[in-house]
């Protein structure tokens, strides 16, 4: 049996793995016990993998779309075939009506291959297109929008300090089921029992009771949508009370505009809003103020509220104002983020900003916002979407108004979906194409380096042969960009020599760039020093600014609905949650993964369900706005009374009931908003 060391690339943990090999074939992954980070940890998912690799449903070989009478059949084409066709048709688009019309959709996946990162930049910059759409409008977009005003870039995210810290406020964040969105930090469980065996604190705040709650800390109920009052309010009582560190805040820009803003929220119009007692908000505001070292971190579940940039610009002025940022134990920069800030800011400079069509949205993080997709393709005039890419994504069922998206992409003149399955978006594509997995492709974790508390370097070998007709996303876009007559990068002289040079040639380029050895091997590299950061913040003046115009724009909203709901509550909201055996929509059919619990219900409070008669198994009708499921229900106690939940991903789409639009979408990120919708639920009579 031969054993090559590699690393996980499903989430930000990036988790060591030792692949088995034997005559030739993977036959299993197990976690690397000798990992210098995780050290043994790997979730259920990252083992999985081997059966994604060999899973008989997966695409092998490129396939064309053809109408066959009332439906449609699929037949195996040659990649001369596919490339020559899907190019010629681009470059009619291209040519008859400019290259906006040409759309582009990336999913998160992308995040973890270092090859489609960067040669998505030069193949976007190939096409001129300003239409660029990802994955991140749709769960982490306020952070990119907030990053740029406070920090200087959007890429420079603070991680929390959870090995040295005595407060941990965590907002949204379920570490013990997700491992943490945007921080590069495997057994996060293990570092939450560390702060409570020091004699620290850790508190979830969530509508739900977490799994996480469950194993460590306390848990705060939360209104869903809520967070920015209660951040808001907890900022007042800071600055009411003399608590912020004067040194640190002498260093900040805007502060008296932060000020303003958290004085212009009434304690208790927020503690009638959220759910949370007066006295309580005004206790942990003290007490995280107060603490040697703290430091407040969200995710998902407050990033898809209707307000996600306000309260995410409320999470790091927590940090910065208390003199918790970029210190032991609070919120850390690591350097090579700024690092990786530099190379990101130059592969966007090859595509110059231009606000949407629809919307006049700007773009933050190089792309505009997924919930305008559909109006961009079904919307006639200069710029129109007329062809569409999508890569490593399924935006049908993750953007919301899902049905709305579908009736666009059938009135494409040319779809195109390069991933690892068909589907529910590649089912509509005139053209599938297969990529590799990351089990067989060289990588390394060039986003993640920017997210590490313990710097390490990694460059991970192809552990397997690609199957069947299988290529690396990075190859397809060179040899689409060929066969459109396109220009990768926008430049002859880059065009030659990304053509080539095999994308694994080109990273340990990228990894020196950022810093980091190309080491074959997991390796330590030198621990950054706090404070580093604070001497070199990249903004126009030097100082982070925590009270950027662009998001305190959002506050008098914020204000009329924080007033509105402490006097109207109202009736059920909706909030998504992540399972533990399941990863977005690619993993749900895995056998190794299912479980009978697994698989998309609407859970609701007992006291809730008897209200609404509605009984455990029954199926319910759950109507929004915009949309409506049907889906069985289960009684769940973990949920605070006036929440129901139901998780992503499944074909029982959960984002129909999210509307799409401009005027659905948060003004500065571009955000949809998933968490905090309101629902009827009724029990269905048969």
């Amino acid at each position: 049996m031969e054993r090559v060391r590699t690393y996980c690339r499903i989430c930000e943990a990036a988790c060591g793995m030792v692949a088995e090999r034997a005559g030739g074939e993977l036959r299993r992954l197990v976690p690397d016990a000798a990992h210098p980070i995780s050290r043994g940890f790997a979730c259920v998912k990252g083992p999985a993998m081997v059966d994604v690799h060999r899973d008989p449903a997966r695409l092998d070989h490129p396939e064309r779309r053809l109408p066959n009478g009332g439906g449609d059949r699929w037949t195996r084409v040659s990649w001369t075939e596919a490339l020559a066709d899907i190019g010629a048709r681009l470059k009619r688009v291209r040519d008859t009506y400019g290259p906006d019309a040409i759309g582009v959709y990336i999913g998160n996946p992308t995040a973890f291959n270092v090859g489609l990162s960067v040669y998505a930049a030069g193949f976007l910059a190939a096409l001129g297109t300003r239409n660029f759409y990802n994955a991140a409008s749709l769960d982490c977009q306020n952070k990119f929008a907030v990053a740029e005003e406070m920090f200087g870039h959007y890429v420079i995210q603070p991680i929390p300090d959870l090995d040295h810290t005595d407060f941990f406020l965590c907002l949204g964040s379920n570490p013990l089921v997700s491992q943490m969105s945007f921080v590069a930090m495997p057994r996060a469980l293990e570092r939450l029992k560390g702060i409570v065996a020091r004699g620290g604190r850790v508190v979830s705040v969530n509508p739900r009771r977490t799994e996480t709650a469950d194993a460590v800390g306390e848990q705060l109920f939360i209104r869903p949508d809520s967070d920015a009052f209660l951040l808001m309010a907890m900022l007042r009582v800071i600055f009411d009370e003399e608590l912020e560190d004067g040194v640190a805040c002498a260093q900040l820009a805007h502060l008296d505009e932060l000020r303003a803003a958290a004085r212009a929220f009434e304690l208790d119009d927020v503690a009638a809003a959220t759910g949370i007692a007066r006295d309580t908000i005004v206790e942990l505001a003290r007490s995280f103020a107060r603490a040697p070292s703290a430091n407040a971190y969200c995710s998902t579940g407050v990033n898809q509220g209707s307000q996600g940039s306000l309260a995410f610009l409320g999470v790091q002025a927590l940090n910065a104002i208390t003199g918790n940022l970029d210190r032991a134990g609070g919120a850390r920069v690591p350097s090579r983020a700024v690092k990786f800030a530099k190379l990101a800011r130059l592969l966007g400079r090859m595509r110059p900003p231009r606000p949407s069509r629809i919307g006049n949205f700007a773009p933050v993080a190089e792309s505009l916002p997924t919930g305008i997709l559909a109006d961009e393709i079904l919307t006639p005039g200069q710029g129109q979407i007329r062809a569409l890419l999508v890569i490593a994504g399924n935006p049908l069922l993750s953007a919301p108004s899902g049905a709305r998206l579908g009736e666009a992409l059938r009135a494409l003149e040319l779809c195109v979906a390069i991933d690892l399955y068909r589907n529910e978006t590649g089912v509509l594509a005139h053209y599938t194409l297969p990529a590799t997995d990351w089990l067989e492709r060289e990588d390394f974790p060039l986003v993640q380096s920017g997210m590490q508390p313990e710097p390490y370097a990694q460059l991970s070998p192809a552990v397997a042969a690609p199957r069947g007709e299988r290529r690396q996303e990075a190859d397809i876009l060179v040899a689409i960009a060929r066969a459109a007559k396109l220009r990768m990068f926008g430049t002859p002289g880059l065009t030659s020599v990304f053509g080539r040079v095999a994308p694994e040639k080109v990273y340990p380029w990228v990894s020196r760039l950022v810093g980091l050895p190309a080491s074959r091997q997991p390796v330590l590299v030198a621990p950054d020093t706090p404070g580093a950061f604070l001497d070199d913040v990249p903004t126009r003046d030097g100082r982070v600014d925590v009270g950027p115009a662009k998001v305190l724009a959002d506050v008098p909203r914020a204000l009329e609905r924080c007033r509105r709901e402490a006097t109207s509550p109202p009736g059920l909201k909706l909030i998504g949650r992540r399972q533990r055996r399941s990863h977005n929509s690619w993993m749900n059919d895995l056998s190794k993964l299912k479980k009978s619990d697994d698989g998309c219900r609407l859970a609701i409070h007992p006291t809730d369900a008897a209200r609404l008669g509605v009984t455990d198994g029954a199926r319910v009708s759950v109507t929004s706005a915009v949309g409506r499921v049907e889906v069985e229900a289960e009684l769940d106690e973990a949920l605070m009374p006036g929440t129901v939940s139901m998780p992503h991903g499944w074909r029982i789409n959960v984002n129909e009931l999210a509307a799409d639009g401009p005027a659905a979408l948060e003004p500065l990120s571009g955000m949809a908003r998933y968490n905090g919708i309101e629902v009827d639920v009724q029990a269905l009579r048969h």
